[in-house]
């Protein structure tokens, strides 16, 4: 079957591929988010999108987009594409593109001339790094590839723009550079698999080909800052892997890496498998700690959201580990919770009314798909505190009435 795939006629009508956006994550809380056309048109949108705990709560959009050149004979085609004010775009590298398809892993496909490129993306599970493979499939003479990357170094909820406080500073490492714009951020390392060269040349959203209509920025006025360019020579049949991560890896193990990525991946030859997909997208997993996030770019784990798809993402899917790990992690916060103890963890909006009538829906299906004994040996002293918790009128808003019937205010808070 064919999962995704857009031909060159959807591609290259801006009102249409516009519309359509790809979303990965790497089940960390990263994730890499734009249009199929690679053209970043929300504040959201990023290559290399990931939380920064030391910083705040929030996401924050490292790696902005990658432009790709392919040079030959000295003549450049720039493949990337950018929005900006008034509805204008440049360069137009979606012209080039020939098909995107989504069967395994996101692949876009361009044709420049007699130059056939495939750019394939993944994300390294557990990693803050993202993974980007170019394949020369076709070429007539000569060719070379330039990556220009643009950095942003913000929040997802920010704009950023030109200001003294940035650093332009950078280091050499094994095939490519690190940097940092700002303290507390941390180092952002580009590397390649093969040996290149990195033209420094630092400025801020200049040196593409800018619309005459408009100076500079984003339809949201985003100024990105390009420190410089990559260029590496690549020959028919040759695949380069480009690398975006938060440390640094070891350039000659990148297409291992890429190729084990790939094979770890669901195959979407199903509707089940694509479901399958779609729920590994909603782990997020810090060290021992195991969240079911509310959905991207915005939202983070929120309980009663985590305790109402916690069977369908686990469960159904037959991953009873996967929601027992979750389970390790929201126990502790229930137990803080009831016992009126700093939660300490995030998942937030724990003292909602219902959250804890669903812990105990969840708790249910947990024992029709395992068992009813197994679950009360799991989770049976949990249950016990809950209900105690419940009947002797601890909770704020949830309270069992003599007659037996639970009631809440679910005006000042709206409950399910």
């Amino acid at each position: 079957m064919s999962y995704l795939r857009f031909d060159k006629t959807l591609m290259t009508n801006l009102e249409e591929s516009l519309q359509r956006e790809i979303l990965r994550t790497n089940k960390a809380g990263a994730y890499h988010c734009t249009t199929i056309v690679d053209c970043n048109t929300r504040k959201y949108h990023g290559l290399l999108v990931i939380p920064v705990p030391n910083l705040d709560d929030e996401n924050h959009v490292l790696l902005s987009s990658l432009d790709e050149t392919v040079i030959q004979h000295g003549a450049e085609f720039n493949l990337g594409l950018h929005k900006y004010q008034g509805n204008h775009f440049s360069p137009n590298g979606h012209k080039y593109i020939r098909e995107f398809d989504c069967e395994h892993i996101p692949a876009t496909t361009y044709r420049v001339g007699g130059v056939v490129l495939r750019k394939e993306k993944i994300f390294v599970h557990h990693e803050n790094r993202i993974l980007i493979r170019y394949t020369l499939l076709d070429a007539h003479s000569a060719t070379t590839l330039r990556f220009r990357p643009f950095l942003a170094f913000r929040s997802v909820r920010e704009y950023t723009h030109e200001n003294s406080q940035a650093s332009r500073d950078y280091q050499i490492v094994e095939n490519g550079i690190k940097t940092c714009m700002y303290p507390g951020y941390p180092e952002l390392f580009m590397q390649l698999n093969k040996k290149c060269e990195f033209v420094f040349q630092p400025d801020w959203y200049r040196g593409i080909e800018y619309p005459k209509e408009q100076e500079r920025g984003y339809d949201f006025n985003e100024d990105l800052y390009v420190p410089g360019y990559f260029e590496v020579d690549i020959k028919k049949g040759e695949s380069i892997v480009f690398s975006a991560g938060t440390s640094e890896i070891t350039p000659r193990k990148l297409k291992q890496t890429f190729d084990a990525e790939v094979a770890d991946r669901t195959p979407r030859d199903s509707f089940y498998h694509c479901l399958k997909n779609s729920a590994h997208q909603f782990h997020n997993q810090q060290g021992d700690e195991h969240y079911i996030l509310a959905g991207y770019p915005w939202f983070k784990c929120r309980a009663r959201d985590m305790f109402i798809s916690l069977p369908g993402l686990t469960l159904a899917i037959d991953e009873v580990d996967q929601f027992e790990d979750v389970m390790k992690t929201a126990e502790k916060v229930i137990r803080n919770f009831i016992n009126d103890e700093p939660v300490g963890y995030k998942i937030y909006e724990m003292d909602h009314p219902d959250v804890l009538l669903w812990v105990v829906w969840a708790l249910q299906q947990y024992a029709k798909e395992t068992s009813r004994e197994q679950c009360r040996r799991k989770y049976g002293k949990l249950l016990v505190d809950i209900m105690e918790f419940i009947r002797q009128r601890k909770h704020e808003n949830l309270f069992l009435h003599e007659n037996g019937l639970l009631f809440a205010n679910g005006v000042d808070k709206a409950i399910t």
